[in-house]
This record gives structure tokens, sequence and C-alpha cells, in this order.
């Protein structure tokens, strides 16, 4: 016995202590961020409580990693659901509603865990094992937590600057914040301070909100407990955007058969862009390697000379906060299922999948729209009776939602060109086309994504063509995503053209663990094609990695949003106006009155009423201008939309809207003046 127990005792001297020192690193982050958060984190850390405890209902032997990562993202979407039917019922967000979902998502979470005490104890066990043995053992699980802290690094240094209070005003930290994140604050504060229930667009009143909402009624349920509207931003963004990174690593890992396979699909995903690093040249050319400091210019992104293809970071995870849950759901709903098919796995697997399936429109049509319908690839060629099971909740949930938010006006009206039936050859690339002339089609659209996405297509391309390099084949499943290429590349599926990258991007999500993939493999194929798969790395990442850089960059990428004072009348509007009061301002993206105080307005900026899909918002703005500018019509007008309120301000009186501050100073009742904004109640 003596002898047995002395080599045992060795060994377990020679562990590391990872699992001790994460325990302690996590106990040290919870208390810092309590104190830096304060009740906001009761919402987030029971969002991954009970996300954990979510994931033993599916069926699916997953790792304890996976169900921290995965559970994140699904406790935040079993959270905002019932927190969303709470307030239907209430027509509020409180208090009350939120704790409550939120401790009943929790005890469920914590019961379904409990249950399955047998899974989790095997879980944490399974933990200690694996973590235990020093990091240069084959197959530790360190990627994960290098991914995650890389990510986060580059993630809280970059939201901690979103949004920043100068003496001037509040300051958005980056462009796309500035102007994207409007929208958001609208919906968020129009469920936070507006009463907004069922959900209509609060800058086009009378239409369902067809945005996928549930991303921003999530960050409207941390205002009743202390958060500031633009933090609630933030904070929702950053427990996603943390979660991310993770989620994609483990599920790439799963879809590649490795951990290099998946870091670099994490890299080739996040940092992805085009050639447009060359141009760094020519700017250290003229500025000197001072540029290097302070990055003049986006390396992804410039229309001028058709690169269209934004970093994803910045195109969507930073902007579209609502792919936070879509690119994450559909990683995970389909691996679920991907697991499920490739070991037998019964029933339970498949309506577990389902049922999150059926859930996902209202946090994020596209990926419902991809977890669909791959799913129904797979199944055309997995046949199985089991996929009933994730098709009927799939579909019986989905689609009423689906309805709902389904645009009046969802036409192809912005197209380059003239064809018919949405036809735009070449997508972008056909402005290409109408230069060069047909006998360049071909060439023009390879270069088109060549200069715009660097070598990402031949990578996948490559991968698909040498699928035996891929442990698990993961090219034949992901063969039908190319069809996510090459509709996208003949249709405009979307008012505004450029949201056809709302197809591309699930192909570039998916098609990144490809590349990852194929380039694991050649990592592996001797120091020659270690030394090709590298320069591949650097000319794929190089222009995302100087956007990244650049966007976290605050003194070249900060923007003013509002004003001193308009900060002042929309506190003052929010305290002193009823929560369905309707106002008549200009309709820039970023008045005060619908992004800080919640409230209604007439009508709101055109360019997303437009990508939006509704009818009524060219009359609208008409009608808005005529408000303002104290025309005959303007009393009709006012009894026409239920206007309440009318505010004049710097906006207003800009010539390209017009106000009349003599008009309404006659025919309004002035009750807010703070010297530039001034509120009339009518």
């Amino acid at each position: 016995m003596a002898e047995e127990a002395a080599p045992r005792a060795a060994a377990a001297s020679r562990r590391a202590p990872w699992p001790a020192i994460g325990i302690g690193v996590a106990v040290a982050v919870a208390a810092l961020l309590a104190l830096l958060i304060g009740p906001p984190l009761l919402v987030l850390a029971g969002c991954i409580v009970a996300g954990l405890g979510i994931t033993y209902l599916s069926g699916v032997a997953l790792t304890f990693e996976e169900r921290i990562a995965y559970g994140t993202v699904l406790g935040a979407m079993a959270v905002a659901a019932l927190s969303f039917i709470f307030s239907m019922v209430v027509r509020d967000v409180t208090g009350t509603t939120v704790l409550a979902a939120t401790a009943i998502a929790v005890v469920a979470g914590s019961g379904v865990a409990a249950v399955n005490r047998s899974v989790l104890t095997s879980d944490l066990r399974d933990l200690g094992v694996r973590w235990s043995p020093p990091l240069t053992t084959a197959g530790h699980p360190w990627p994960v937590f290098a991914i995650f802290f890389a990510c986060a690094a580059w993630t809280v240094h970059f939201l901690h600057q979103a949004w920043t209070y100068r003496a001037d005003g509040l300051y958005a930290g980056y462009v796309n914040i500035w102007g994207d994140w409007a929208a958001h604050l609208s919906f968020a504060g129009s469920f936070a301070y507006g009463h907004n229930f069922p959900p209509q667009f609060p800058i086009d009143p009378g239409n369902h909100l067809g945005y996928p909402f549930m991303m921003d009624f999530l960050a409207a349920n941390l205002v009743p407990l202390g958060a500031s509207l633009p933090s609630s931003l933030v904070l929702t963004s950053g427990l996603l955007g943390l979660a991310f990174p993770a989620v994609m690593y483990l599920a790439a890992m799963r879809f590649a058969g490795g951990r290099a396979a998946a870091a670099i699909a994490v890299a080739a995903f996040l940092l992805s862009g085009g050639l447009g690093f060359i141009y760094l040249i020519g700017d250290i050319d003229k500025l000197g390697v001072g540029v290097l400091l302070h990055l003049p210019r986006e390396y992804t992104l410039n229309r001028d000379l058709n690169y269209q293809w934004l970093n994803p970071v910045l195109a969507y995870l930073v902007p579209q906060r609502t792919t936070l849950f879509g690119f994450s759901l559909a990683l995970i709903v389909l691996l679920l299922v991907w697991i499920a098919v490739r070991e037998g796995l019964g029933w339970k697997a498949y309506l577990f999948a389902g049922v999150v399936a059926g859930l996902t429109p209202s946090f994020h049509v596209h990926a419902y729209g991809t977890i669909v319908a791959l799913a129904g690839f797979w199944a055309l060629f997995n046949r199985r009776r089991e996929w009933l099971a994730f098709f009927v909740p799939a579909i019986v949930l989905g689609v009423p939602v689906l309805a709902w938010l389904w645009p009046p006006a969802s036409t192809c009206l912005a197209r380059s060109s003239n064809l018919p039936l949405c036809l735009q050859p070449g997508w972008m690339a056909f402005n290409d086309f109408k230069r060069d002339g047909f006998a360049w089609v071909v060439p023009d659209f390879a270069w088109f994504w060549i200069k715009n996405t660097s070598v990402l297509i031949p990578l996948v391309i490559s991968a698909q063509a040498l699928n035996r390099w891929i442990p698990t084949r993961f090219g034949t499943w992901f063969a039908p995503m190319w069809l996510w290429f090459a509709v996208p590349s003949i249709f405009i599926l979307a008012p505004w053209e450029w949201d056809n990258t709302k197809f591309f991007i699930f192909f570039a999500l998916f098609g990144s663990i490809m590349a990852g993939a194929f380039l694991a493999a050649l990592y592996r194929r001797g120091p020659e094609a270690a030394l090709i798969a590298t320069a591949l790395l650097v000319v794929l990442l190089l222009s995302g990695t100087l956007d990244l850089v650049r966007a976290s960059d605050y003194s070249v990428s900060s923007y003013q949003f509002v004003d001193a004072r308009g900060l002042q009348v929309a506190n003052w509007v929010r305290a002193n106006t009823p929560p369905d009061a309707v106002f008549a301002v200009a309709d820039d993206h970023n008045s005060p009155i619908p992004t800080l105080s919640g409230r209604r307005i007439l009508v709101g900026y055109p360019g997303w009423l437009f990508t939006y899909g509704l009818e009524d918002f060219n009359q609208k703005v008409t009608d808005d201008k005529l408000i303002l500018a104290g025309d005959p019509s303007a009393p009709a007008l006012i009894r026409k939309y239920g206007i309440t309120y009318v505010l004049i301000g710097p906006q207003e009186l800009d010539p390209s809207i017009g106000g009349n501050a003599a008009y309404w100073a006659q025919h309004g009742t002035l009750v807010y003046d703070n010297g530039e904004y001034r509120v009339y109640r009518v």
C-alpha cells in the first residue's frame, strides 16, 4: 500500500495548481466587479449561473468550460425572455420584474444542475483532471483562457471608453458607437423609460419594433437597478462580448477537431480584413513613422476604392449589438445538433436545440435563418426521426415572432443596378463590372473579394478541397454554407445593398473555422509549410488588427454625441414628461430626446428607417419639418400624429430642418429652457 501511495503522492505534487489559481482569480474578479458595477451585477451574474444549469437540459456531454461559455449566452437569453414576459404584463421594466425574472432563471438553472448533480460532479472532477497537469501537457485546455484574456484585454479597454462624460457633453469612443448605438439607446430607453409595450419603433411610432430588440431589452433591465442608459449598453455588450471568443473557440475546437485550428479560427474571424494594410506604407511615407502611434485611417473600409468588408468586430459585434447573441447562438445550436447527429443522441438533445432555435428570432433574425436552414441541409443527408424534435419547436416558436418582426417594405430599393428581381451580380463588385466591362467580370469579382477579405476565401476553398486534412471532415458539413456566399453575390436581399453582409458574415463565421483547420494542418506539414501558413496568417490578419488598434485609440476615434445642455434637456424630459409623450424633433440620429430620455418621436433618422424596411418615414420626415417650421398645416399635423411636445434646439434650428423659434415662442407653451434647448407643450 505504501509503495502504491508514494507514486500517487509524487504525481500529485507535480500537478500545477491551476484549478486553485482559477478559483482565486474568479473570486477576486467577482469582488472587483461588485465594487465597480453594483446591483446590476446581480443580473449579469444571474445570467451566467442560470445558463450553466440550463446547459444540463441539453443532454449533450459538454466540458465545464463549454457550460460556462455557452451558458452565459443561454442564461442571458432566459433572463431577458422571462423579464420580457413580466414587463409585458405590467407594461414597464421595474426592479421587481427584473429581479423576479433573474431569480426564477437562477433557481430553475440551479434546480436543473441539482437534478443532474452526478453529471455536474463529474464535470468538476474532469475540470480538475484536465487543468492540473503542467501547461505543456498534450491537450491541456489553457488556450481557451489565453484567448479569453487576450480578447478581454481589448474588449475591456475599448468598452470602458465607449461613453465618456466631459465638461462639454457625452462622447462616444468610436464612430460606430456614435452612429449605431444611438438606435440602441433609443430602443433600450423606450423600454426603460417609455413603457414601450408591446414594442413599437420609438423613432417611428405605429410600426412594430421590427429590429431584433431583446439585446436592448436586456440592457433596459439594468436601468432600474441603478445603471445609466449608456452604461447598460456597455455592460450587456461586455457580458456577451467577453463570452463570444470562448464560445467560438470551444465550438471551433469541436467542429475542426483541434486546439490550434480553433485558436486560428477565432483570430481569422475577429481580426479579418482585406489588403488595405498596403496603404499603411504610403501613410508612413507621407506622415512618418509617428502614424503608427495614431493610425490616420481605417484599413478594412474604403468605399471610394470599393473596400466594403469592414472588420467583423467593428462592423458587427460592436455596432450591431444583436450579433453578440446571434453569432454565439448560431455556433451553439448548430454545434449541439452536430454532436447529436454524430453521436447518435436521442430526442432530448434535438428538442433542447430546437427550443433555443425557436427563441432566437427576437434576439437575431439572420442567426435564426442560418440555424434552421443549415440544420435543414444536415437533416436532408442525415435522416432521423429525432429531427422532428428540433424543427417543430424551432418553427412553432420562431415563425410567429418572425412574422411580428417582418418589415412592411423589405425590398431591394437601393441596389446599384437597374436589373429586375433584385439582381445585382457580384454584389458590390457590380460597380467594378460597370467600370471595366463585361469581359472583366470574373477577374473583377475575384479581385474584389481578395482585396476585401484577403486570403480568407482561398483558405476556405483549400479546406473544402482538402477536407481529409480536417479530422472531423467538417468541410462536408460546411458545404451548404457556400449558398450564404453565392446567393447574396447575385441578389440584393435587403433595402440597403450593404446589408447583404448580414448573410456573408455567417459564411465568414463558419468559414473561419474551415480556414483555421486548413492552416493548422499546414503547420503540421513541416517547416516550409509552417512558414507559408505564417505568411498567410499575417496577410489575413494585418488589416483587421490595424483597425482594432485604431478603434481603441480614443484620441482619434472619439466623437461628441450630445453636448452638455443636451444632457440637461434629456434629464428634464425624462423626469417631467409622461412616458408616452410624443415629441417633434430634428430627425438627426443623435437627438437627445429619443436616445437619452426614452421618449417617442414623430420620426427618427431616415437612414435607419429605410434599412428597417418601413414605408411611412418619407411622409413623416416632410411633416416633421412642417411642424418644426410652423407651417400653417402644423396644428393639423400635430393632431394627426398625437404630438405633445416640440423641441427647438441647435439641430432643429439647422437650415436643413428649418425650425422656427419665433413661431413656437408664440404658439407653444414653454415648459423648459436652458438657453440652448427649449421644450414647448402643444
